[in-house]
């Protein structure tokens, strides 16, 4: 995709992170679906399975870091975020889905396009999520 072409939104997350990849425009994508269900505020928790390029997404939209330990990253199989928003007491749990990945255009620039424009509840499997 053309940066011209983009949301300043993901171009802040592109500087931020370094460059655009698939990984940072699915964590883009699962931050914005979960917060789009669930409401965002600074008293937020992401738990993430696998590390990644997601998680940059998730420390720049929401303030979830290691540091501030509103991010935990576990180590799975699959590429998976739960988000828990204690203002609202409410949490959801966002998977990708395998059938629309294994659906992605060859071209790299069709692929991110596919991504971004496909809609959140065909991107991901969801599920709430409760936070102990």
């Amino acid at each position: 995709m053309e940066y011209k072409d983009l949301p300043e939104e993901i171009r802040g997350l592109m500087d931020h992170h370094g460059h655009l990849c698939f990984g940072v425009l699915l964590g883009y994508r699962a931050c914005k679906y979960a917060t789009d269900i669930i409401g965002i505020s600074e008293n937020m928790k992401v738990i993430t399975e696998k590390g990644g390029c997601g998680n940059d997404a998730v420390s720049y939209l929401l303030n979830c870091t290691i540091e501030n330990g509103r991010l935990v990253v576990r180590e799975g199989k699959g590429q998976s975020w739960s988000f828990f928003n204690y203002d609202e007491d409410e949490g959801i749990s966002l998977k990708i889905n395998p059938v629309i990945m294994s659906q992605l255009p060859k071209d790299k620039e069709q692929a991110e396009r596919y991504i971004m424009e496909l809609p959140g509840n065909l991107l991901f499997m969801a599920q709430p999520f409760f936070e102990a």
